[in-house]
């Protein structure tokens, strides 16, 4: 990298600039003194110390007198280096700009000390030189302070998504070790708990808006994507602002969301984070439902055991699965209807829009093909069992 002015064969402004080498190291005391008395961030933050900003000084004092002399190639290691640290230390990167404006001023100062007058023509060449220096000096520094930035927040994203996926793991071993996991990610340690499960792709981001609005509620929310939903622990200071949380995020997600029971032990989340998965697995695939752990105990078992709950839909239903795909359709729709009017065959056919002949005739084949009669309560409760396994487990194709 070059500047016109700082390709010129070597001219009486080079030696002028060089003799500013001698002086550099007391030229470092001077600038350390400047840029602490005119900026307090470097007090503030308790952590660059005045060796550590003297070195930073000297680097890069030395390495633009170099260039201004012509002494030696552009060097900005040291304005890289610089930026790298201030933005490890939190010092602003406004700071570190005004730093460079500050070691300019002193070199121009030394400059025109050193100088036949302040007309001496190779104050003009070297005012230019050193503010081209400057300025890609800075812009160095300020790339990586930006680099370094972006690693130290990724560094910082990637702890805290350590720390939250270590909240829904198993503690019993240890079970002090899910407080030390809530006081780092500034969870209270008592209250009122659920663990939400949102059935969406991992890499899919969470509503832009929920957190606010269950903020609004007076809900704390963690969230981490795991491979089959978003986890999530909302806690807040009663069970009713809890129920608040939960009635939001329903309006803000349009996917499946399962919910645990509201617990106030932190020592329970493990087990309510398995709650909120089989919660969110009991309502449909596709569905926008919201179902609390608890409010549908046949779909939790079947959940629960799928392998159990597949073996009775193919028992309990039998011929009727081996039956052509309209034909089992119709048969697998008639039934649900059943179901879902309260067995009454005319409120079936008018949500069928056919019959209730129709109705009747489906029902009797389903007898015929599964010898269950959906008047018989004992029978009617298997062929139930059975359509909620096919529903939620089986294929229906």
């Amino acid at each position: 990298m070059s500047t016109p002015a700082l390709d010129r064969p070597a001219r009486p402004a080079s030696a002028l600039a060089a003799s500013l080498a001698v002086e550099v190291e007391s030229m470092t005391d001077e600038l350390v003194t400047r840029i602490a008395a005119a900026d307090s961030s470097y007090a503030q933050t308790g952590l660059l110390t005045e060796e550590q900003l003297r070195l930073t000084c000297l680097q890069n004092l030395t390495s633009i007198i170099d260039a201004l002399a012509g002494s030696g190639p552009l060097r900005l290691r040291s304005a890289r280096d610089a930026g790298r640290i201030k933005a490890e230390q939190g010092i602003p990167v406004a700071s570190l700009l005004h730093a460079y404006r500050l070691g300019a001023r002193l070199v121009w100062e030394e400059l025109i000390a050193r100088a036949d007058g302040p007309g001496d023509p190779r104050l003009h060449d070297l005012a230019t030189g050193l503010w081209e220096l400057i300025d890609l000096y800075s812009d160095a520094a300020v790339e990586a302070y930006r680099e370094t930035e972006v690693l130290l927040a990724h560094a910082d994203a990637q702890v805290q998504a350590r720390l939250v996926r270590a909240l829904f793991a198993d503690h019993s071993a240890n079970p002090a070790g899910v407080l030390d996991v809530l006081r780092t990610l500034g969870v209270p340690e008592r209250g009122s708990f659920a663990v939400v499960a949102i059935d969406t792709e991992p890499t899919a981001p969470l509503p832009t808006k929920l957190a606010a609005a269950l903020q609004d509620c007076g809900v704390r929310s963690v969230w981490d994507a795991q491979i089959d939903a978003h986890i999530g622990l909302i806690s807040a200071s009663s069970q009713e602002v809890i129920e608040r949380g939960l009635a939001a995020i329903s309006t803000f997600v349009t996917d499946r969301v399962g919910s645990s029971t509201t617990f106030c032990t932190p020592n329970a989340i493990a087990a309510a984070a398995a709650e909120a998965r089989i919660a969110l697995r009991s309502a449909p695939t596709g569905s926008a439902a919201t179902t609390r752990f608890g409010d549908v105990p046949i779909a939790h078992l079947l959940i629960a055991v799928p392998e159990a709950g597949r073996r009775a839909a193919a028992q309990i239903l039998g011929p009727l699965l081996d039956l052509p795909t309209v034909e089992r359709g119709d048969l697998v729709e008639v039934l649900e209807a059943w179901y879902r009017c309260g067995g009454s065959a005319a409120a079936v056919a008018d949500v069928m829009h056919c019959h209730r002949n129709t109705v009747r005739y489906r029902l009797r084949k389903i007898r015929d093909l599964t010898g269950r009669d959906t008047t018989d309560p004992r029978q009617s409760a298997e062929l139930y069992l059975a359509l909620q396994a096919l529903t939620l487990l089986g294929d229906r194709s």
